[in-house]
């Protein structure tokens, strides 16, 4: 039995290292891997959010059901946006893919494209971080909770 679970587990590998168009599931595994190790593409994110994090110090400790969103805050989520949006598409750039196919990608990995049933794709958190990023409700809960941090004295 052991025999056969390990041709499955290399069934499942085999499947990962050809899925989508050749090395295009490397990208996805790449892109995580330099978000989360800071390679230059979360600074600029995280220095704007520095920038503004003071414009969300009222509403610490106020449900965000239950805050009034001033009118700016609309803008400033288009800028945020369109930093994020800047620093994903240098990535993918640098690694010779276009924006559509990284995209793509990320919407299999939502889907658990190429996975074992009741399998995750492996790199399934980081497409669920950057989808939340593009939600101004939790692009909003994120600002509250980083001038909360600074607020105590957790961040600069």
């Amino acid at each position: 039995m052991d025999e056969k679970m390990s041709e499955e587990k290399d069934d499942v590998v085999v499947q990962e290292e050809v899925w989508g168009d050749g090395e295009l599931g490397l990208v996805l595994k790449e892109a995580a891997a330099n978000w989360e190790a800071e390679e230059g593409y979360k600074e600029e994110l995280v220095a704007w959010v520095e920038d503004h994090v003071e414009d969300f110090t009222e509403y610490v400790g106020t449900p965000i059901d239950l805050c009034e969103h001033k009118i700016h805050f609309s803008d400033m989520h288009a800028d945020y946006l369109g930093i994020f949006e800047k620093q994903i598409t240098k990535f993918v750039s640098r690694e010779g893919y276009s924006a559509e196919d990284f995209f793509g990608e990320c919407k299999a990995a939502l889907d658990d494209f190429g996975c074992a049933l009741f399998e995750e794709h492996e790199e399934k958190w980081f497409v669920e971080v950057l989808m939340s990023a593009t939600d101004y409700n939790e692009w909003f809960r994120m600002m509250v909770r980083e001038s909360s941090l600074v607020s105590r004295g957790d961040r600069k």
